[in-house]
């Protein structure tokens, strides 16, 4: 047969040529096993990167409720945010609800993209109260706006006077690691405690300045972090006003018997 046996070169090419074929198709299993591997991690490691979220927004809002979530493990600070009264406000109206789409307001997390209701976090937004022999004795508020780079989201907590900050807890946010992130510095976190929101005319005065002219109601910025502690400043305030939970707070000053312990 003409052609047979193939010379050396012509073998050499064919070799070659079946070499790199085995050598794609090689490399297209490796990725495709690899692909198939990352995926199922992300599926099977969902439901435990949700549960761990969950327990450090818990301990968020524990923290805030004056309690030291740093010393309970993961547990205990999920059975002290049950232990809290949660209820759903209606921020327009300032009333509590429990639209039909909520299942409870414990698990109910507005930030969340995964909670079908958070497409309503602007409307409904998640409260926490405590209570103490029947008196309210810290109101716990969810607080978020735009920070340098990111969104900021923390917690506010009032007095029972509905008018003295009790405590602010930074739980989330994506700024500038060495710089923006000092708004979690507890010394700086530790100042709000005692400010007053509101004057006596009902207008809120809360707010970070650069040269505070009243301490009863302001702070002092962070030097070197200081457009990241104004947008703190700004979104404590503006959660306060009208648009936030004004009509709300406005309502239980003017009417304290509207709000029962459960």
């Amino acid at each position: 047969m003409s052609g047979w046996p193939p010379s050396g070169d012509a073998l050499e090419a064919a070799l070659k040529t079946e070499s790199i074929t085995r050598t794609l198709l090689t490399a297209a299993a490796v990725a495709l096993v690899c692909s198939a591997m990352v995926a199922s991690s992300v599926y099977l490691l969902r439901p435990m990167q949700q549960a761990w979220t969950q327990v450090e927004r818990n301990r968020a809002i524990v923290d805030a409720a004056g309690m030291t979530a740093a010393d309970l493990d993961n547990a205990a600070v999920v059975a002290a945010f049950l232990d809290l009264d949660a209820r759903i406000v209606d921020l327009p109206s300032g009333e509590f609800t429990e639209p039909a789409m909520f299942t409870d307001p414990w698990s109910y997390d507005h930030w969340s993209s995964a909670d079908p209701a958070a497409a309503d976090r602007l409307r409904y937004v998640p409260i926490y109260l405590v209570w103490q022999e029947g008196a309210l004795r810290r109101l716990v508020l969810p607080v978020d706006g735009t920070g340098m780079w990111s969104t900021i989201q923390g917690y506010l907590a009032l007095e029972e006077d509905l008018v003295t900050v009790a405590a602010l807890i930074i739980y989330r946010h994506g700024e500038t690691p060495g710089i923006g992130d000092r708004i979690e510095d507890p010394a700086w976190l530790g100042a709000w405690i005692g400010r007053r929101t509101i004057d006596p005319s009902g207008e809120v005065r809360i707010g970070v300045a650069r040269k505070p002219q009243d301490r009863a109601y302001q702070i002092d910025l962070i030097s070197g972090a200081s457009l990241t502690s104004l947008a703190v400043g700004d979104l404590v305030q503006r959660w306060l006003g009208p648009d936030g939970y004004g009509p709300l707070l406005q309502r239980l000053r003017r009417n304290p018997a509207a709000l029962t312990a459960p």
